[in-house]
């Protein structure tokens, strides 16, 4: 199925619009609903530093001000890419698993924030929350605040991907709900006209 050029551009569209605008999403959503409290490490920070030390990248190397403001540019930058490589994923894996579209996309970003924050952050040892007497953050050690923060946030990052997709897949006038991949073999192939048995006669 990736063969199909349409499916293609369907990937590549949706890889890069709904990335684009989910980022947005995302971010502007932990502005009213930080999730986690004032002093505490932020995961994709603490990534960075670790990840990039040794290049003597850390988290506040891309730092810049604007109006006043100091922005964490790594960070920023950080949870662009995560949201273009979850948006690629999720568009390539409704092709083979249609149902991860559930509820307008909000199955998925439940799905997300069980798997990376309930159990792959804090099983790297990146989620040790201050309220949890630093106990590891699983899923059942995070607070009602975080919890709703990162849930919600992801659902509205999600449901903003399948947006993004929908409008994509409307563009290409594919089914905007359930499959709607082209097989390989439904690709165009060259017409031919009909002819008549009798002019063989």
């Amino acid at each position: 199925m990736l063969k199909s050029k349409i499916n293609f551009r369907i990937i590549v569209w949706t890889t890069l619009i709904g990335g684009f605008f989910s980022s947005l999403v995302k971010w502007g959503s932990e502005i009213n609903m930080p999730p986690r409290a004032p002093g505490e490490a932020s995961p994709p920070g603490a990534h960075i530093n670790d990840w990039l030390g040794w290049l003597g990248i850390d988290q506040h190397s891309l730092d810049y001000v604007y109006q006043g403001n100091s922005v964490l540019g790594a960070v920023t930058l950080y949870h662009w890419l995560f949201s273009f490589a979850f948006a690629f994923v999720y568009v390539v894996g409704s092709i083979y698993w249609p149902k991860i579209r559930l509820w307008y996309g909000a199955f998925y970003g439940v799905l997300i924030t069980v798997v990376m924050h309930g159990f792959l952050i804090p099983l790297l040892g990146y989620r040790n929350p201050g309220y949890a007497d630093g106990a590891t953050g699983w899923l059942w050690n995070l607070n009602g605040y975080e919890l709703w923060s990162e849930i919600l946030g992801h659902i509205y990052w999600s449901v903003s991907i399948e947006v993004c997709m929908i409008a994509v897949l409307a563009y290409y006038a594919r089914p905007v709900k359930g499959g709607w991949a082209e097989p390989a073999a439904a690709q165009k192939q060259p017409y031919t006209v009909p002819v008549p048995d009798e002019i063989y006669n």
